[in-house]
């Protein structure tokens, strides 16, 4: 198994315990990727301290009127550039070390730019990650026959349906979705009004679970055998939560 980012890093770093050093070590020896990859950050770091070393040590005697004259010369447009990534760089520096951050493409590209490349630099942007969905749900244990029953078909919206190692049935859907009653052998789940997708966990070793919509059944889990009104295909199986066919 090779030493993955994180690992890389605490190791350039001196972030290991001894132990796991001394394992990381033994690893390198016999594993040229994870060598290269480690003289990759090793070079990485380097060009990092030196690029953050422009803001430790400002030139002497510059004041801001002689800045900014050339920044508006001839070349200007490079000493901008400059001037506003090594600023930029100056808050980044405790990204850079973050295993996955696009802060180290950007620092290889920067000094490249910087040292002469004819090129300008094009720093890729960083998707928003979008904010998980609030979810509610209820967990029980099912008793030898077990029923979930969704009291209303939906004209859209489906259920997930998935076998898990655990020993409880697991529903989840959208806050506000439905509200669920439950007992040994029924979950009864109030999804009237709404449009919602669900996700359903099932005990591998549940005897029998059957899933209704309405008065439709949509699935059945007998033992290991399920039969389903969906695309047979492997878990996760796919509902549609309205009462246009079901199983008998």
């Amino acid at each position: 198994m090779h030493l993955d980012e994180e690992q890389v890093q605490q190791l350039l770093h001196g972030e290991l315990a001894e132990s796991d050093e001394r394992a990381a070590r033994a690893h390198l020896e016999g594993c040229p990727e994870c060598e290269a990859r480690l003289a990759e950050a090793t070079r990485d770091a380097a060009m990092m301290s030196a690029l953050l070393g422009h803001l430790d040590h400002p030139a002497p005697g510059v004041t801001a009127e002689v800045i900014a004259s050339r920044a508006h010369g001839p070349g200007g447009g490079r000493l901008r550039w400059a001037a506003a990534v090594l600023l930029a760089l100056g808050a980044a520096g405790a990204a850079y070390a973050v295993p996955g951050s696009p802060v180290r493409s950007w620092v290889a590209a920067i000094a490249e730019w910087i040292q002469g490349r004819p090129e300008p630099v094009r720093l890729a942007p960083v998707a928003p990650q979008s904010p998980e969905p609030a979810l509610a749900g209820i967990a029980v244990i099912p008793g030898p026959r077990f029923v979930i029953q969704f009291t209303t078909p939906q004209v859209e919206g489906r259920a997930s349906v998935s076998l898990a190692k655990g020993t409880e049935v697991v529903v989840q859907g959208p806050i506000g979705a439905a509200t669920f009653t439950s007992g040994a052998e029924r979950l009864v789940i109030e999804n009237a009004g709404s449009v919602a997708d669900f996700d359903i966990q099932i005990p591998e070793a549940a005897p029998w679970v059957e899933i209704r919509v309405g008065n439709v059944r949509v699935l059945l889990k007998e033992g290991s055998r399920i039969t389903t009104a969906g695309p047979a295909a492997s878990t996760p199986y796919l509902l549609p939560l309205n009462s246009n066919g079901g199983i008998p």
